[in-house]
C-alpha cells in the first residue's frame, strides 16, 4: 500500500473526528511551509550560488540526490529535505561564516505576492505557524519583515562557525565539487524503487555520491557536520506539527497545512488522515499526490480565503468553498478568485497537478520549480 493509499484510508476511518471540529467555537490552527506558500526563494540553493563556484548546479545534483536517497531507497534515519544536512561541509570548506549566511539571508527574502497580507489575515483568524526545513537565519529574517513571531517557527539550525575544519580537508572538498558538477542530474524514473532502475551513468553517480558522503567523510569534521545538523524535512516536519497539535490542544480535525514539496508529503498526509485541511499550494507531484485539496494561483490570497473557510466551518467548509470556487472564462483573463485553480485532488488530479505546475514556474522560476 502506498502512503497516499493508506493516508487516504485513515482519513475515511476518522473523517468523523474531524467533522466535530465544524462546530460553533472549535480550536483550530494553521501551519504552513515558508518556501512556496510563502517565499519565492529556495535559500540554501542560493547560499550554495553565492558562496561556492557554480554552487547552484552543484546544489541542483545534492538535491536530486536526497530526492533518490528519501523517496526511492528510504534511507534508514535519512527524511526529504537532507540536502540541507550535506550541503554546510562544503559551505565550510569555502569558508563561509554564520555572520555570512545572516547577512545574505537578510538580503534575499523574495516573497509570494500578497504573501504578508495573507500572514496577517491568518493569525487574526487562529493560531499560525511556520514549519521550515530552512535555514534559521533566512526564517528570521522573514519574521523580522512580517512581524511573525520566531516563536512560532520550526526550522534547521545551522552554525557553521562552531566547526573548525583542516585545511586539507577543505581544499579536498572544495575540490570534489568539480567531481560533482561533472556527473548529471539524477533522473528518477517513475515508479523507481532501488538503484538498479537508473539508467548505468545515474548508478555511477548515486556510487560517487555514497561514497562521498557516507565514506570519505566519515570520521572527518565533515562527516560531524552531517551527523549534527537536523534539518526539519519529511518525517522531522511531521514531528514537528505532531508537536504544535500537541501543545495546542487541538484536535486533528482542527489542523490547516499547507505544503508544496516533497518535504510536506508526510504532514499533508497526516492533516488529510486527521479529517483537517490538506492543501497543496503551487505543489510539485510529492504535494499533490499526499494532499487533499490543491490550489495553483500567482499569489497567496487563495491560502486566506480557504483559512477563512476553514476557521469557520472546518474541513466540510473548505470542501463547499472549493467546490463553489468560481473558474476562470475561456479566452479571458482570469479576475477575482478565479486567479486561482482550486479543487478535490482525488476528482482533479490531472488538472490541478497541470496548473500547479504551471504556476510553480511562473511564481518561483525554472530553476527552483525543477529542485522539487
Amino acid at each position: 500500500m502506498s502512503r497516499g493509499d493508506a493516508a487516504a484510508g485513515a482519513g475515511a476511518a476518522e473523517r468523523g473526528a474531524g467533522a466535530d471540529e465544524g462546530a460553533a467555537g472549535a480550536h483550530r490552527i494553521y501551519v504552513t511551509d515558508c518556501e512556496g506558500p510563502l517565499t519565492r526563494n529556495d535559500n540554501a540553493q542560493e547560499i550554495a550560488e553565492r558562496f561556492i563556484p557554480d554552487g547552484a548546479e552543484c546544489f541542483a545534483r545534492v538535491s536530486r540526490y536526497d530526492d533518490f536517497l528519501a523517496d526511492v531507497v528510504g534511507k534508514p534515519g535519512y527524511n526529504a529535505g537532507d540536502t540541507l544536512r550535506l550541503i554546510p561541509p562544503f559551505f565550510k570548506a569555502f569558508h563561509v561564516t554564520d555572520e555570512d549566511v545572516e547577512l545574505f539571508s537578510a538580503e534575499q527574502v523574495l516573497l509570494v505576492p500578497k504573501a504578508l497580507k495573507t500572514l496577517d489575515a491568518v493569525s487574526d483568524l487562529m493560531p499560525a505557524y511556520i514549519i521550515s526545513t530552512s535555514y534559521t537565519p533566512y526564517l528570521r529574517a522573514l519574521c523580522d519583515l512580517a512581524e511573525f513571531p520566531m516563536e512560532h517557527v520550526r526550522c534547521t539550525e545551522l552554525s557553521l562557525d562552531a566547526w573548525q575544519m583542516p585545511e586539507d580537508e577543505a581544499a579536498w572538498l572544495r575540490a570534489a565539487v568539480g567531481l560533482v558538477l561533472a556527473r548529471p542530474v539524477i533522473e528518477i524514473p517513475e515508479g523507481a524503487e532501488s538503484a538498479a532502475d537508473l539508467s548505468a551513468k545515474d548508478q555511477t553517480t548515486v556510487a560517487e555520491l555514497d561514497d562521498l558522503f557516507w565514506g570519505w567523510m566519515e570520521g572527518k569534521t565533515s562527516g560531524e557536520m552531517l551527523a549534527a545538523v537536523h534539518p526539519v524535512g519529511g518525517g522531522q516536519k511531521l514531528a514537528a506539527l505532531e508537536e504544535i497539535v500537541a501543545a495546542e490542544g487541538v484536535e486533528g480535525g482542527g489542523v490547516m497545512y499547507v505544503g508544496d514539496s516533497i518535504t510536506d508529503a508526510p504532514p499533508l498526509e497526516a492533516v488529510k488522515a486527521w479529517g483537517g485541511v490538506s492543501l497543496s499550494f503551487n505543489g510539485n507531484g510529492y504535494a499533490i499526490s499526499a494532499a487533499e485539496f490543491a490550489a495553483a494561483s500567482p499569489d497567496a490570497e487563495v491560502q486566506a480565503q480557504l483559512a477563512q473557510a476553514f476557521s469557520g466551518g472546518g474541513r466540510d467548509a473548505v470542501e463547499a468553498a472549493v467546490r463553489a470556487w468560481p473558474k476562470a472564462k475561456t479566452g479571458t483573463p482570469p479576475q477575482g478568485k478565479a486567479r486561482a485553480t482550486v479543487g478535490l485532488v482525488a476528482e482533479e488530479r490531472e488538472k490541478l497537478t497541470e496548473a500547479s505546475a504551471a504556476a510553480r514556474r511562473s511564481v518561483r522560476g525554472e530553476r527552483v520549480a525543477r529542485l522539487g
